[in-house]
């Protein structure tokens, strides 16, 4: 009796041992997997800024939404990562105070929504401007107003969930306080609808329309080298915007179903619920990294310009590197002559 009893023991020491340890590794791999993706949406998402901003030929109407598609994905990474992290590792529980509870989870959401309806509204812009090329297309000018509408439009979305959240004296944690669940259900089903399914759609039938037309235009013009030229160019910059769409579809969806079935399934009784979801958030925060990585495996002219910033600041630090031992060597020189007594005339 006495060995069974110290074996279960020992089996139950061993046990919590291994949870302890797996426990660790899971922390470790999520925080490996949030610094790779800091680093790389920083650092692709202010390249592709910097050469926006840089190059005049890249101010069209297409590279402005990018250059909105962009910010969205840096207020996503350099703000929401570092504030999240700490909240994970404390077991959820908040340590910035109910100004920020109402500000930081809002302000994710809010960038989802302006990536996503920066999305449609490239697509709308591409759509018109293929299967309508002479009519008057969308100006630089409009552009700009339109992003400045995108942002506004996301913070619709978002207001009811401002103002339901607050931290819970009891737990700690930064959560939902509805009315009533039905409520809450509600709001879960719109922000899906809104942020996921009717842009997507709307998104899915402009690529299908351009995707006929262009098809049309090929086999219609076979020998108009030129304007087998420029619809081949159409066809680039649609494949890129289709691959950046898919990227948000695929990185997006897990998250929306964990809160559909959060709210509309038994998902408290699955033990490791909360850490799926964290899962589910580092692949929403991923989409940030992997749209600058997607402009450039699929835009040469992309490729190309950060190619040439990068051999530019490489230059710039091989002159910086070269001036500063020019300046290092006349100082010595004239240390030499002063020791010896020379003097410069």
């Amino acid at each position: 009796m006495f060995s069974n009893i110290t074996r279960t023991t020992a089996g139950t020491i061993s046990q919590e041992s291994t949870e302890s340890n797996l426990n660790v590794y899971m922390k470790s791999f999520k925080l490996t997997l949030y610094a790779i993706i800091f680093l790389v949406s920083a650092i692709g998402n202010i390249l592709v800024c910097v050469i926006i901003f840089r190059k005049r030929r890249m101010k069209t109407v297409t590279n402005y939404f990018i250059l909105n598609l962009a910010f969205a994905d840096l207020t996503l990474t350099l703000i929401c990562i570092p504030f999240d992290i700490p909240v994970q590792e404390m077991n959820y529980r908040w340590p910035y105070g109910s100004f920020m509870c109402n500000i930081l989870y809002p302000l994710q959401t809010m960038s989802l929504f302006a990536s996503v309806f920066t999305l449609t509204a490239v697509s709308l812009t591409r759509y018109w401007a293929i299967l309508h090329p002479l009519r008057r297309q969308l100006s630089i000018t409009n552009a700009k107003w339109v992003i400045v509408i995108i942002w506004l439009l996301s913070i619709v979305p978002v207001s009811p969930y401002i103002s339901v959240l607050s931290v819970d004296e009891e737990t700690g944690w930064c959560d939902e306080r509805w009315s009533n669940k039905h409520s809450r259900k509600i709001y879960t089903i719109a922000l899906f609808i809104a942020e996921y399914a009717v842009p997507l759609s709307i998104i899915g039938a402009a690529y299908i329309s351009i995707g006929r037309e262009l098809g049309k235009k090929k086999s219609a013009q076979e020998n108009k080298f030129l304007q087998n030229a420029q619809n081949e160019e159409a066809s680039k910059v649609i494949r890129m915007l289709v691959a950046v769409t898919i990227l948000f579809a695929v990185c997006v969806l897990p998250t929306n179903i964990m809160w559909i079935w959060l709210d509309f399934g038994n998902a408290e009784q699955f033990t490791h619920f909360w850490e799926l979801v964290a899962f589910c958030n580092i692949l929403t925060f991923a989409n940030s990294a992997a749209n600058p990585v997607c402009y450039t495996i699929t835009n040469a002219n992309y490729r190309k310009e950060i190619i040439f910033f990068l051999k530019g600041c490489v230059k710039r630090q091989g002159h910086l590197q070269s001036d500063e031992m020019k300046m290092l060597e006349t100082s010595r020189d004239l240390s030499g002559r002063r020791s010896t007594g020379y003097t410069s005339v």
